[in-house]
């Protein structure tokens, strides 16, 4: 438990450092499908949605996954998959997602422009990533 306390800390502490909210008007910057900075007044916020929500791109809130468009709206199965990150394809590889212990532990998204790469375990460019995310042969 301490391990993914200092894993979730690990992540979530960079978010807060990539927006810089004093040049940004009120609103949603930076979300994921778990979380996302709310900036207001010039202050970011990290908004962490609990266990059983995900963002909602629609509302700018957290909710239930069957009211969330695609991808953070849709649970994939991990039960046969090894631990990892994997290309969500329906989503042209724009998002992946992420499976450990046969869990899933939801999706994430890709800076626009890249796509997931799997060898790498990260986003890359698509002429860096081979078929049938990206276009290297």
């Amino acid at each position: 438990m301490h391990l993914l306390a200092f894993t979730v800390t690990l992540v979530l502490l960079p978010a807060v450092f990539c927006v810089d909210c004093s040049s940004h008007p009120d609103g949603i910057y930076d979300a994921g499908c778990r979380e996302f900075i709310h900036c207001r007044n010039h202050v970011a916020y990290v908004v962490s949605c609990n266990a059983t929500q995900v963002y909602n791109s629609n509302t700018g809130n957290c909710d239930h996954p069957h009211n969330v468009p695609p991808p953070c709206g849709v649970s994939r199965n991990c039960t046969l998959l090894h631990d990892g990150a994997y290309a969500d394809q329906t989503e042209h590889c724009r998002s992946y997602f992420t499976c450990h212990g046969g869990t899933f532990f939801g999706h994430n998204f890709c800076t626009p422009g890249t796509v997931f790469n799997e060898i790498l375990q990260t986003c890359d460019w698509p002429n860096d990533v081979p078929p049938p995310c990206g276009t290297k042969h």
